[in-house]
């Protein structure tokens, strides 16, 4: 399965809060630079397609049992992990306390208590996900 390596916290001054990030390998051993090559939503579940920038293959990450996800531009990305020089670590991140989870259940009529935040974030894109369970991971 992944390995965790290492974690960082973000503070929010305006707000109070803290959010930890904590870099997720899913690929263990591997640091991986990436870029969105497609997010795919249907019958299948969602998914998100990279492109290794090491290797020029592709890395498919399917999300089984999301729940909810958003994606948005690098250059939007002035919250969360923005505000910590802790990025730079990698391209994945395992998220606790987080603000998108907080928003999540603020507005959902289902309260899932075991819902993780995954966070994919590349030069270009931000991409979260809500989901019950682990991804499964493929590279192609």
């Amino acid at each position: 399965m992944e390995t965790v390596k290492s974690r960082f916290t973000i503070h929010d001054e305006e707000q109070g809060k803290s959010q930890i990030f904590e870099v997720w390998e899913p690929i263990p051993g591997r640091t991986i630079d990436a870029s969105v090559e497609a997010l795919i939503d249907d019958w299948e579940g969602f998914r998100v397609l990279l492109r290794d920038h090491e290797t020029n293959r592709v890395i498919r990450i399917a999300f089984g049992s999301h729940v909810a996800y958003q994606s948005r531009d690098e250059g939007d990305f002035v919250g969360e992990a923005s505000r910590s020089i802790g990025l730079g670590r990698g391209c994945f991140y395992r998220v606790s306390d987080s603000e998108y989870l907080a928003r999540f259940n603020a507005d959902s009529v289902r309260q899932l208590q075991r819902l993780m935040h995954f966070a994919i974030i590349t030069d270009m894109d931000c991409i979260d996900v809500l989901a019950l369970d682990e991804p499964d991971v493929k590279q192609l």
